[in-house]
């Protein structure tokens, strides 16, 4: 067991649970969130270790090795001034200040040595302007953290594409091998997987999303309280990491999910549920999006075709709604602009249930 109470500010920045949970890849939120309550003399110390673990996974201006030279021997000058001149530069000399004052050479001086570590990692790759890449050389994975303002784009070595969202971090394996594809996810990314034979898994927190080749949106930044996975295309299963399963039963308590469906994780009750996109997509392959016009057509036909085009499962009475019959023409309408439509000529009404549409209503005579 760590003995968080004598850390220092240089001891919290090199510990790894403390990075990760600064970095939003921890499992340890609820330690942390409450370490400073319970230990306010470690404040201090704490912001400090925390501003200087961000600035560290933060792109910097790009310095020579000339300019960092005269930068290092700028701060040791500073660092190494006199009592008396460090009170004419800096203030007082109160216990407090001198408390402080020291506590900041000791956090400047980690900083300068992770801002050199940062130079010979940037440096290393010109082309990578927009990103912080580095070998991860515990479990040798490759990290990227998009720090620009557009989505990036990253290849991984199956094929696989992911457009990473602003303010957002991926660790993958440089080569993928063994019996699954596994990398790991803080913040919003698009997938663009490869059908092989290795399930896709990616990992983001307590919840997993695994796949064998579609395309899927997973969102999953660590300051908010939900995270959710938006199919685009085939099929995927999302289960959380807590969920049980007993030697002689292999199934595992999740969510599958089809296109259009999605899954919310709700963090705090640790509990997934299936809903629909926010804009259902057509589905089905055509040149073009498909007009819907119908002349004096019975209702649960058009509602067969909308639930081909958009693959989402319509429950309703087949036997209360056989005697409506629709004159409309639908075209560039939503999918649920669509059925308000529909619902609203017939006094009927829907909801979204288990990423499913239920219709009710009486129907017609």
């Amino acid at each position: 067991m760590k003995n968080y109470e004598k850390y220092t500010v240089e001891d919290f920045v090199l510990d790894d649970d403390f990075r990760d949970w600064v970095q939003g890849v921890s499992q340890q939120e609820t330690f942390w969130l409450t370490f400073v309550q319970r230990h306010p003399e470690k404040k201090q110390d704490l912001h400090i270790a925390e501003q200087l673990v961000r600035v560290a996974t933060v792109a910097a201006e790009r310095l020579s090795e000339k300019e960092i030279r005269d930068e290092v021997q700028d701060f040791i000058e500073k660092a190494t001034l006199p009592t008396d001149s460090a009170e004419e530069l800096y203030g007082d000399s109160t216990p407090q200040r001198s408390m402080a004052w020291s506590a900041w050479v000791v956090a400047a001086s980690i900083l300068l040595a992770l801002g050199i570590g940062w130079y010979v990692i940037t440096n290393s790759d010109t082309t990578q302007h927009n990103r912080y890449v580095a070998e991860v050389t515990d479990n040798k994975l490759v990290e990227t953290f998009n720090d620009s303002s557009k989505p990036l784009t990253i290849q991984l070595s199956d094929g696989s594409e992911v457009l990473l969202s602003p303010q957002s971090r991926l660790r993958y394996p440089s080569q993928f091998s063994g019996s699954s594809r596994t990398i790991y996810l803080t913040g919003e990314a698009v997938f663009s997987v490869k059908r092989r034979p290795e399930p896709f898994m990616v990992y983001t927190g307590d919840m997993v999303t695994k796949v064998l080749g579609t395309r899927f949106v997973v969102r999953a930044f660590y300051m908010e309280k939900k995270y959710s996975v938006q199919v685009l295309s085939g099929k995927v299963s999302v289960y959380t990491t807590k969920s049980s399963r007993s030697i002689q039963n292999r199934e595992v308590k999740g969510l599958i999910l089809t296109a259009n469906q999605a899954a919310i994780y709700e963090k705090e009750a640790q509990q997934l549920t299936k809903t629909l996109v926010a804009n259902p997509a057509q589905v089905k392959a055509t040149p073009a999006p498909v007009d819907f016009i119908y002349d004096e057509v019975a209702l649960p036909a058009i509602l067969n075709e909308l639930e081909v085009h958009y693959g989402i499962p319509m429950q309703y009475d087949k036997q209360s709604f056989n005697n409506c019959k629709i004159t409309a023409t639908l075209t560039n309408e939503t999918l649920y602009e669509k059925l308000d439509m529909l619902c609203k000529t017939v006094s009927a009404s829907y909801e979204i249930v288990d990423g499913q549409i239920l219709i009710s209503g009486k129907g017609c005579e």
